[in-house]
């Protein structure tokens, strides 16, 4: 079991030693999983002595609160925040190229229209599509709507 390092914890630190945000946290609290914490008698403030801590912390290993059920605690989310970035940085160039290419070919449509289009074309996504073969879907594409559009 995890040693304490402290007599008494706030429940921000509580949270964090379980692996949790404050407010999953404070919502298993109010769910009965973890224990209450006790206040302090001068400033009222919540805190977590060493006995409730060893409590939460047992709680967390054996995935059963304190009021006996069992609960269940998603694995910590990966950080994927740069790696999106990425992909979306990497999506809007080439539809920034697809976009220019188009209009050297005659074909004037904007971001979204592109990103429509690509959606309806390729529902497994365009990564594995070849530029090429993205870029001459498209204007065939664009090309017969623009033909409907002007025959109504």
């Amino acid at each position: 079991m995890t040693e304490l390092r402290k007599s008494i914890v706030s429940v921000t630190d509580m949270a964090k030693l379980v692996g949790l945000s404050r407010q999953r946290f404070g919502q298993l609290v109010r769910q009965g999983v973890f224990p209450s914490p006790d206040r302090d008698d001068t400033s009222g403030r919540p805190l977590y002595n060493s006995e409730k801590q060893q409590q939460c912390l047992l709680v967390r290993q054996t995935h059963t609160g304190i009021n006996g059920k069992p609960i269940l605690f998603y694995s910590k989310r990966r950080d994927t925040g740069a790696k999106r970035v990425t992909t979306q940085a990497k999506t809007r160039k080439a539809d920034a190229t697809i976009i220019q290419q188009l209009s050297e070919l005659g074909i004037h449509v904007t971001v979204k229209e592109v990103e429509t289009a690509s959606a309806e074309l390729f529902p497994a996504g365009t990564s594995s599509v070849g530029s090429e073969v993205r870029l001459k879907t498209l204007f065939l594409h664009f090309r017969r709507k623009n033909r409907s559009d002007v025959q109504r």
